[in-house]
């Protein structure tokens, strides 16, 4: 079979019409996918805060880690200059304890080395605190038993809702 030039040349013209078709839903499809990706951001970044909010007013209420009392509780803790700041989610302090939190809506166990790089930055950023005990810790609306265990293995405290209520897992909890 044999195909004449012009043929050939409606072939490339129609390849080429729906081309531009499939690039038009593409682009379509993409802006959509963005739509969603904001939109997921949006309810991500709720439920953290809405995690960061529930914390932070249960230790407020009770600023207690174990045996240790706390005199401040700071939400959003923000210390360096501009460019190079450092974010704690919430900060206690007495005359001789730091306990630093890490909230998440839900902890994974990739979240404990961030705790840990949050003690070692604490350390570096908060000089007036060098003398003082630094306890880190995950705080979940919802904390899987494997994470539990592996922070309390580490040395970390782990904080989450039961109920209405903050349950504080200090076992094997120490100072960095």
């Amino acid at each position: 079979m044999s195909i004449t030039d012009q043929e050939l040349k409606d072939l490339v013209a129609s390849l080429a019409v729906a081309q531009a078709k499939t690039d038009a839903q593409m682009a379509k499809t993409d802006k959509k996918f963005k739509t969603m990706q904001t939109m997921l951001d949006g309810i991500s970044k709720n439920q953290g805060s809405v995690a960061e909010e529930f914390f932070y007013n249960s230790l407020r209420a009770k600023p207690v880690l174990g045996a240790i009392t706390f005199d401040t509780v700071t939400p959003s803790f923000i210390v360096g200059r501009k460019g190079k700041e450092s974010e704690y989610d919430v900060v206690m302090v007495n005359g001789a304890s730091v306990g630093i939190v890490e909230v998440k809506y839900k902890a994974h166990i990739n979240d404990l080395e961030q705790v840990h790089e949050q003690v070692k930055r604490f350390r570096r950023d908060c000089p007036q605190f060098k003398d003082y005990a630094v306890y880190g810790g995950i705080a979940g609306l919802s904390v899987p038993n494997d994470v539990s265990k592996a922070a309390k293995a580490q040395g970390l405290f782990v904080l989450k809702r039961k109920g209405e209520a903050l349950e504080a897992q200090t076992e094997g909890m120490r100072g960095f």
